[in-house]
């Protein structure tokens, strides 16, 4: 694999805080998922009563599951079964100090392997799509087919991927044809204002995996006034608006909804700006 440095890996990579989710059931705390021989994790999964499509979802660099309980909670309420691995590079790992960044990517790709194989058993048979914010989204793309100049890093299950911003381009692993192997359905939700200090300095990095892989059934929103904690909740205007898309996206490209693809064929919300490949 590509030689990376610590500055490279977490380059836009950084969690944010995301907003409470008061009154709202608690996503399921499973028991240890073995990842490796030598290797497990903790798991949790959304489940509505009679799940009709799988979201794999990876969190941003430093965070955990629970606290993507908000976005989970709306995929779930449109019958998506969500499960989320705790990586290693959480703060809540017990291991995190164990893993330098490099590890701790292989280390999530690998994660992502064992949640999709744990839905292929327990939801046979259903669509599945890759979802994730900033550093999740880069994993979620890979999914997708992306860096295959790094390794067969593509699961096969994966028809759509959904990223609340992305990594930006990481120096060290981002190269120019990083998504020319990205066949799947893919949007970015992001903001103008989606930027990392020191990290992150131009938020339409966050359009390159949009703008370079080819094209079809690509899309971007931009939100103005909108930055890196877009995904906690504010401004509140876009987050509604960024939750409705990612829907109906999903809606779309799992269960081909007409409905839903005309909605992000078409909109053109206040402060919104859209591309479409």
């Amino acid at each position: 694999m590509t030689q990376l440095t610590r500055r490279a890996l977490f380059a836009g990579a950084l969690a944010t805080p995301l907003i409470a989710s008061a009154g709202l059931a608690a996503p399921t705390a499973g028991g240890p998922l073995q990842i490796t021989s030598d290797r497990s994790t903790s798991r949790f999964i959304w489940e509505p009563a009679k799940p009709r499509g799988v979201v794999l979802l990876s969190t941003g660099h430093g965070s955990w599951p629970e606290r993507y309980d908000p976005i989970a909670q709306v995929l779930m309420a449109a019958g998506l079964a969500v499960i989320a691995p705790l990586h290693v590079d959480s703060v809540r790992h017990p291991d995190r100090e164990k893993f330098d960044p490099q590890a701790g990517f292989i280390a999530r790709l690998a994660d992502m392997k064992a949640v999709s194989g744990e839905a292929a058993q327990r939801w046979p048979g259903q669509p599945v799509a890759a979802v994730g914010h900033s550093f999740g989204t880069l994993i979620g793309l890979c999914l997708g087919g992306a860096l295959a100049y790094m390794a067969p890093l593509r699961d096969p299950s994966v028809r759509a991927v959904l990223g609340w911003s992305s990594p930006g381009k990481i120096p060290g692993l981002i190269a120019p044809p990083a998504y020319a192997g990205l066949q799947v359905p893919a949007m970015v939700i992001t903001g103008d204002q989606d930027v990392v200090p020191g990290f992150v300095t131009d938020w339409r990095d966050h359009l390159f995996p949009i703008e370079s892989s080819p094209a079809g059934g690509k899309y971007a929103v931009t939100f103005a006034g909108a930055a890196h904690d877009l995904v906690g909740g504010q401004p509140k205007p876009a987050y509604d608006a960024g939750l409705r898309y990612s829907v109906a996206f999903l809606e779309a490209q799992l269960f081909g909804s007409a409905e839903a693809k005309a909605i992000i064929d078409t909109a053109a919300g206040p402060g919104e700006t859209w591309l479409r490949r």
